[in-house]
């Protein structure tokens, strides 16, 4: 056997091998299949200029918020919160657990708190001076 350190992302075909046997082991062993779902919105004005973004995946019961972006000249004036509010809606109508994402503490830690995010992780000194956090949000009717 040899280890080879590679950079960049894996192959479309060792993607697929590592799919199927993370699928292998979820049927050995009972767990829930391996599946994630990608998709986003788009915020768009004026000759389909991008104003906003936000991708997730979900996996399982989850949303995972992978980004979220909105011009600088849209900033403070909602778009964040309604494109935030169509992944809740999202996890609602498809009776999912909730949300979670990570955010670093000079980018929007007060904002997800607003949102009625809670924090679940912090990680100090991610890089060193500033913190990486974990905020989830239980969508789920019970």
């Amino acid at each position: 056997m040899e280890i080879l350190l590679s950079r960049g992302p894996l192959t479309a075909t060792d993607e697929a091998i590592v799919a199927d046997g993370f699928s292998q082991h979820s049927r050995n062993t009972l767990a829930p299949d391996y599946e994630k779902h990608a998709f986003h919105w788009r915020a768009v004005e004026d000759q389909n200029s991008l104003v906003g973004v936000l991708t997730c995946e979900v996996l399982w019961d989850w949303i995972y918020v992978d980004q979220l972006w909105v011009a600088e000249h849209h900033r403070g004036h909602g778009l964040g919160r309604t494109l935030m509010q169509h992944a809740e809606s999202f996890a609602v109508a498809e009776q999912l657990e909730g949300i979670w994402l990570w955010t670093q503490s000079w980018q929007a830690e007060g904002f997800y708190r607003e949102l009625g995010f809670v924090e679940f992780t912090r990680f100090e000194n991610f890089p060193k001076g500033h913190s990486r956090i974990g905020f989830r949000k239980v969508t789920k009717l019970s």
